[in-house]
Parts: C-alpha cells; sequence; structure tokens
C-alpha cells in the first residue's frame, strides 16, 4: 500500500515573507532612506541587495470571502528575483553601513576601510576626499543631509551629496559606534571605553564619560536625554545626557545585542533575558533609582537574542536564539508568532521606515522581508 504524506500547511512567514539563502552569515541589514532597497552586509564582508518592491506583494494577495467577510492570502505564484551579491568581500562587517542620501547607502571599504557608497542596485564606488585612514564608524543625518565620519579618533561631519567634509575635531578617544539624536542635534561617540556627547551644530564637546563594556547597539531616547547601548559583557549602558553622567544595568543573562526606544509605546526596550526587558520613559534605572519595569510578551526558557522597535507603532520584533520571531506589543502580554524556529539564531533585525518590512539575516545565511499587509495591525 503507498503512502502519501499530507502537504504541509503554509505558514504566515511563507505567505508574507520572502526569503533567500545567500550562503554565508548575515553580520548586518539596513532599509536605504526611500525603503526601496534593502542591503545586508555578510560575515566575509559581500554585500547583498535586494528591491523592495514585490510584484506579489501580501496585499495584492489578500481576498475577502464575500459570505463571511474573513481575509486570506494566496500563495506566491512566481519564483523570486535573487538578490545582487558582490563577487568578491566589499565591506567591512565591523563597521556598520548607513544610509546615504534617498536611495544609496555608505560603508567602509574591505581593504583598506576608506568610505565608499553603494547604490540601490549593488554598484560600489569610492568617495573621494576622505584621506586615506580606516573609516572606524559611520552615521546618517538624512535632515542636514550630511553624514558622521569616524576615522579613529576624528570625526568629520560631510556632505552626502559628493562626500566634501563640512566640520571637524579630535576626540579624546577613538570612535567605533556613532548615534544621533532624533532631532539631529545630537551627536554620541562610544569608543575604547568612552563616550562623548557632542552638539552637532559645532561639534562642541558637552561631556566626555569613562564607559565599561563593549558596546554593540547604540541610540538615543526620542526626548534627546537619554543615550542607550547594549553590550556584550552582559550589561546595558545607560547615559543621561543632561547631567553627565553615566550607569550600568549589570547581571544580565546574555548579552545585550540590541536596544530601542519606542516612541508610540513610551519605553526602552533590550535583549538579553528571558523576556523582553523594558521600563516606561521617561522613569528609566538610573543610580539607585529602579525606574518604571514593563513586562512585554511572555517568559519563557529561551533567551530573546534580538529586539527591533516598530518605527511608528507601540510594537517590537523579538528573535530568540532558536530563529523564532516573534511581534510584541511593548508593555502588554500580546504575542504574534511572525516566523518559526529555524534552529539558526538570528543575527540582524531591521524595519523599513514606513513600518511595512521586517528584514532579517540569520546566521544560517538566510536574509528575508517580512511584508504586513496594511490591514493587519488595525
Amino acid at each position: 500500500m503507498t503512502q502519501h504524506k499530507p502537504p504541509q500547511a503554509m505558514t504566515l512567514f511563507d505567505l508574507i515573507a520572502r526569503n533567500w539563502d545567500l550562503g554565508c552569515a548575515v553580520h548586518a541589514v539596513q532599509f536605504n532612506a526611500s525603503g526601496s532597497a534593502l542591503a545586508a552586509v555578510l560575515a566575509d564582508g559581500r554585500l547583498a541587495f535586494v528591491s523592495v518592491k514585490d510584484a506579489e506583494s501580501p496585499d495584492s494577495r489578500v481576498r475577502i470571502e464575500a459570505d463571511t467577510g474573513r481575509a486570506s492570502i494566496r500563495p506566491r505564484s512566481k519564483p523570486l528575483p535573487p538578490p545582487v551579491v558582490s563577487d568578491a568581500p566589499v565591506a567591512q562587517a565591523q563597521v556598520l553601513p548607513c544610509r546615504l542620501s534617498a536611495q544609496g547607502f555608505a560603508f567602509a571599504q574591505a581593504e583598506d576601510g576608506t568610505l565608499w557608497r553603494a547604490t540601490a542596485r549593488g554598484q560600489t564606488l569610492a568617495v573621494n576626499g576622505t584621506g586615506d585612514d580606516p573609516v572606524t564608524a559611520l552615521a546618517a543625518l538624512p535632515r542636514a543631509r550630511q553624514i558622521a565620519l569616524a576615522q579613529g579618533d576624528r570625526l568629520t561631519l560631510m556632505s552626502e551629496d559628493g562626500g566634501a567634509a563640512l566640520t571637524g575635531l579630535d576626540l579624546p578617544h577613538t570612535v567605533a559606534r556613532i548615534a544621533v539624536s532624533g532631532d539631529e542635534n545630537w551627536l554620541g561617540c562610544w569608543g575604547a571605553g568612552q563616550v562623548s556627547i557632542l552638539s552637532r551644530q559645532d561639534l562642541a564637546v558637552q561631556s566626555t564619560l569613562a564607559c565599561d563594556g563593549k558596546v554593540t547597539e547604540f541610540t538615543w531616547s526620542p526626548c534627546q536625554r537619554w543615550l542607550a547601548a547594549g553590550c556584550t559583557d552582559k550589561s546595558l549602558l545607560l547615559v543621561d545626557a543632561r547631567s553627565g553622567a553615566a550607569d550600568r544595568i549589570v547581571d544580565f543573562p546574555a548579552p545585550v545585542h540590541s536596544v530601542g526606544f519606542s516612541e508610540a509605546g513610551d519605553a526602552l526596550v533590550a535583549s538579553g533575558a528571558f523576556r523582553v526587558v523594558g521600563w516606561r520613559l521617561p522613569d528609566l534605572p538610573f543610580g539607585d533609582h529602579p525606574g518604571t519595569p514593563i513586562e512585554t510578551g511572555k517568559p519563557g526558557l529561551t533567551l530573546v537574542d534580538r529586539v527591533a522597535v516598530h518605527p511608528s507603532r507601540d510594537l517590537c520584533a523579538v528573535s530568540y536564539a532558536t530563529g523564532l520571531v516573534m511581534l510584541c506589543r511593548i508593555a502588554h502580554p500580546d504575542e504574534m508568532l511572525v516566523r518559526e524556529g529555524t534552529g539558526a539564531a538570528v543575527n540582524a533585525m531591521a524595519w523599513s521606515q514606513d513600518g511595512a518590512h521586517l528584514a532579517i539575516g540569520g546566521a544560517d545565511g538566510s536574509l528575508a522581508i517580512a511584508t504586513f499587509p496594511a490591514n493587519m495591525f488595525k
């Protein structure tokens, strides 16, 4: 007697996501400013580029049943176009890329660390006038149409059009991460165990503080008061820019790979524990003050590896070491399964600026863009 296995039911991720195998661990993902393209930095330094435009977007495949009003998404019927991948290592994986103008990206070149740009279609070329010193950190200032460029202890503000240097200064420490405040009036520069806070208008240093730990992700609060950073030594760094003081929250069960401020959720959230760690803004833990903790999602037996805060809703994407990805409402137990566990950890997640797309880069070389239908969060 012949036995036939029943076909596997399609998951939500199968229906809303595009998925590619790049054959090498994905180190970082970044949407461009216009939201038209996604760039991925692979662990070996190659770059991969994917068009965000989807000929079979989930919205185009949604069907509403006339009698019940129930919505369903039909499966894709056409193969996905492959990403454009550079033939050789192009970027230094340890220097995170940044957006450049509306369509492009800026990155540190693999061979000598000089500044290069990439188009949304994957063409790369050197940016002249930045000198021969290796780039150690990058950040975009889209409103000012500038980028902040660190070369060791030298910080330079450059025009995003042509790369002309506008102003610069030497800091008392090297710089490996740059954070730009939401209003672009302030810069936070971390490196060699120190953080400097600068005014963008004149690059005047407001304060330089000693900060232990190796920073992984570095970001400003919406109110421009707090700087938060996840650290590999299982700690969370907080800097109060107003008072010029720093503190560390220690004893996380795991390295804090990612942190994020949610303006819609009025909270700070972080990875590194058995549930999403968070506190209500502006009452963060500092010194002897415990702050106001919040509970997001449900506690489990698997460590939260990464979090990515939605740009406009009180939501955050949460990934676990198993490759499981959930969508959680900040300060609520609500959870929605986005992707089942794959057995491989997620190395990077990023939202597009409109909040419609979530990029997921895996340690197994997988790259995915999950596109959420417009009516999913209503």
